[in-house]
């Protein structure tokens, strides 16, 4: 595959950074992009993790450098550097830890360089980008002094047709678990938050409290085994079936921690407090972490439960330095509950679920792939029609 060599600043049309004065924010309105939206395996922001927003005319006149526009890429320059994003039709602003690159669209597909910057070897170097003391900080004219290697426009659009098949399939799946979510939530509102006759108890009624712990860190023997250790950022959809940490069976004999049965739900209770997710396998949990286990099978009632009651726990959650919810204000929560009505509705809900789990292993599959592919496609080592049968027969 034939390519050619640029300075990335030469490949890009304009460049929108805003840094300067922060703007009057607001609670509703026009949503500003921040860096926490910017997740790993999400190819567009992540509008749910929006706080901040602005009015129209802060829109229209306070932002110098103008808004990213369909097809922007988003690169962030302060705090955690090198996260990448691409635009969608959403009409946003960007904060001022990140810039957006509209390309040269003659030489340069948007999704090309939305990939090839998100390839490890290219996110190890703008890590070594770094000037920051206080806080890691990436200055535009270096990034926009990265050598980049591309080939034709025509290549390219190939490139990006078999990557992008993959990520549509996982957003397509994202959006499912969405959906089979907020089904199971309405029904759960419908079951038991409107309906003033049920019995209110405490949650050690349909299930049990478990606490978390964490292997000694200077023990290297305790980590990188094969045992899932949850820490609160892990805690990022409905259902879990993997962790950025992992430990060793003698980690697990030597701590605190303990082994966690599938379909348990966890809940985050200290520092980013009420995030909340039900394990698709045994797992394990730190501290900040606790677990409920549920009784007669009650997986999916406990998760809503917990998941309705997520404001009323944040709203009683102290602390001198983080916020933390206690056991014993888990335990001081008055829950709906009717012990044959909650088995009726698990019934119900459970499928939906299970479908959110199939879905959920179903992208890490096709994550695997893409990442697999992404690095050798660009580099010209693997054959395009070679990969684009292979991805034909996964999807």
């Amino acid at each position: 595959m034939k390519k050619y060599q640029y300075r990335l600043g030469d490949l890009i049309e304009r460049v929108i950074d805003n840094r300067g004065k922060t703007p009057p924010y607001q609670n509703e309105g026009i949503p500003i992009i921040e860096v926490a939206s910017i997740a790993k395996n999400n190819r567009h922001p992540d509008y749910k993790k929006v706080n901040k927003y602005v009015n129209t005319e802060t829109y229209k006149s306070w932002f110098r450098s103008g808004h990213p526009q369909n097809g922007d890429v988003l690169v962030s320059t302060v705090g955690q550097i090198g996260k990448v994003s691409i635009m969608d039709e959403t009409v946003a602003c960007i904060a001022q830890n990140i810039v957006a690159l509209r390309v040269k669209k003659e030489l340069l597909v948007p999704d090309f360089l939305y990939y090839y910057l998100i390839r490890d070897s290219v996110q190890d170097f703008l890590q070594a980008m770094n000037i920051g003391s206080a806080q890691p900080s990436i200055k535009v004219p270096h990034l926009l002094d990265l050598t980049v290697d591309i080939p034709t426009i025509e290549t390219q659009k190939k490139i990006v047709g078999i990557l992008k098949s993959l990520d549509d399939k996982i957003e397509l799946n994202l959006k499912m678990n969405e959906t089979l979510e907020e089904m199971a939530m309405t029904l759960y509102k419908h079951w038991f938050v409107e309906n003033e006759d049920l019995e209110r108890v405490s949650i050690e009624e349909f299930g049990s409290i478990i606490g978390g712990g964490t292997p000694k860190t200077t023990v290297a023997e305790y980590w990188d085994g094969n045992i899932p250790w949850i820490s609160v950022k892990d805690l990022n959809s409905a259902v879990i079936i993997e962790t950025e940490k992992k430990i060793t069976e003698a980690g697990l004999n030597n701590s605190s921690t303990k082994l966690l049965p599938p379909f348990s739900t966890v809940l985050s209770a200290r520092g980013t407090i009420g995030n909340i997710s039900i394990i698709g396998k045994e797992m394990t949990m730190n501290q900040s972490c606790y677990a409920i286990k549920a009784k007669d099978e009650l997986d999916c009632f406990v998760f809503l439960t917990l998941k309705s009651s997520i404001n009323t726990l944040i709203s009683q959650s102290h602390g001198s330095v983080f916020n933390t919810i206690t056991k014993d204000t888990l335990k001081s929560l008055e829950l709906p509950f009717n012990k044959d009505f909650a088995i009726k509705f698990e019934k119900k809900v459970k499928p939906m679920f299970l479908q959110i789990l199939s879905n959920t292993l179903e992208n890490k599959e096709l994550q695997d792939i893409r990442d697999y592919l992404l690095p050798r496609l660009l580099s010209g080592e693997i054959d395009l029609s070679k990969a684009e049968k292979q991805v034909e027969k996964v999807l």
